[in-house]
């Protein structure tokens, strides 16, 4: 039977998570502890990790400890240190929730949800980062987001709770350490409405619930493309893998000529001239593997999806690949060769499709035939034929 805590505190020593565990406690609540050692500040990473260790034995409460070379980690994964501790913490934090059904608690607290916005502002981010951190998603639980700094330190100092602090946080060497230190306090003296962060945010948060609620569309009409408001519009390229591009670059493909694409290593947007299609790059697939086989005419049972030809037309192996720009191919029926280009084109091919047309090719070069289309008209079974190739695409 599983023991395991219902909810673990990521507790770093801190006074944020260190509220959040006594609270948790004098609620006896089945809890537990999850510490993250990034040995990131020479003896001062190990001392907080003794701290917590103690503060688990006095509380009676289970814990465990993870130990990182963040350093290493960052070097290797071309990241800086702030990125990979948060990588390698919430890769630990999802094995819990995930293998254990447990649920983490995070200290983030109303100081981290503003500090959270104005980072999401200045790197223009759309509806789901304006919309900062929920209270519980996807196993994570934020227990005293509506709680300022303050009142934190105020309730561990009536409670005489120690923490640990980190020297590092008053260093604005960490853009939200300068927000923290710097740029709010400086808003709070000018009087800016820093009151009306957290519910603008909450607006937002009421926002992307709703757009949650749609279908992210993979085909979307220029016209309508167009006419969808800003937000819309970043919404779907986030979900569609793209939400490193602005709108306005999406917009100005509509004005491009079809075929035309933008995207990146996980989606390209393709001009298809009414419309936009968005292609996942692992639809596309890998190329797959060609199995050739020969049989005598009686034998064979004819279809659409391979390709037929006659052995005494062939000479040498066969091969297959993705058809090029300068490829020709002489069509069923034709006299003439003509380009692959204008060949797809003519058979009104989706431009996003014509990445994934695969040609088999003759042992001297030639296209003997295109997958999904036919054979060419020099290699094609006749009333003469006595020996017919098969040449079938599997799944590598």
């Amino acid at each position: 039977m599983n023991k395991s805590p219902k909810y673990w505190v990521a507790c770093s020593g801190g006074v944020d998570s260190v509220v959040l565990l006594h609270l948790m406690h004098e609620q006896k609540k089945n809890v537990g502890i999850l510490h993250c050692n990034f040995h990131l500040r020479e003896e001062s990473s190990n001392e907080d990790e003794a701290f917590v260790r103690k503060l688990a034995e006095e509380l009676g409460v289970p814990i465990r400890v993870r130990e990182f070379n963040t350093t290493q980690y960052g070097i290797d994964n071309r990241m800086n240190t702030q990125l990979a501790a948060r990588e390698l913490r919430y890769v630990w934090f999802e094995e819990v929730i995930q293998e254990e059904n447990g649920i983490v608690l995070l200290a983030h607290h109303y100081d981290d949800q503003l500090e959270t916005f104005f980072l999401q502002l200045r790197r223009g981010g759309k509806v789901k980062g304006l919309s900062g951190m929920p209270l519980f998603k996807d196993g994570y639980l934020r227990p005293i987001l509506n709680n300022t700094k303050e009142e934190l330190v105020a309730l561990a100092k009536k409670h005489n709770w120690k923490w640990q602090e980190d020297v590092t946080n008053s260093s604005n060497d960490y853009t939200r350490n300068w927000y923290r230190n710097e740029v709010l306090p400086w808003l709070k003296k000018t009087d800016f409405p820093l009151e009306e962060v957290v519910p603008l945010m909450h607006s937002f948060q009421q926002l992307l619930a709703y757009l949650r609620t749609l279908e992210t569309p993979s085909v979307v009409r220029i016209e309508d493309w167009l006419a969808f408001p800003i937000w819309y519009k970043d919404y779907i390229l986030s979900e569609q893998g793209m939400g490193e591009f602005a709108e306005s670059e999406i917009n100005r493909l509509a004005k491009a000529e079809k075929g035309k694409f933008i995207g990146n290593k996980v989606t390209k947007v393709w001009n298809e001239g009414e419309t936009f299609v968005f292609v996942k790059e692992d639809s596309i697939g890998t190329m797959s593997q060609l199995e050739i086989a020969t049989h005598s005419i009686g034998d064979v049972h004819f279809n659409s999806t391979d390709l037929f030809l006659d052995a005494a037309k062939v000479e040498g192996e066969l091969s297959t690949r993705k058809w090029r720009a300068g490829d020709y191919f002489q069509p069923l029926g034709m006299i003439g060769e003509k380009s692959m280009g204008k060949f797809l084109r003519d058979r009104k091919v989706p431009a996003h499709q014509k990445e994934k047309v695969l040609v088999l090719i003759s042992a001297k070069g030639f296209i003997v035939g295109v997958f999904g289309f036919g054979v060419g008209d020099r290699f094609k079974v006749d009333s003469n034929t006595k020996e017919v190739i098969c040449a079938r695409l599997v799944e590598a």
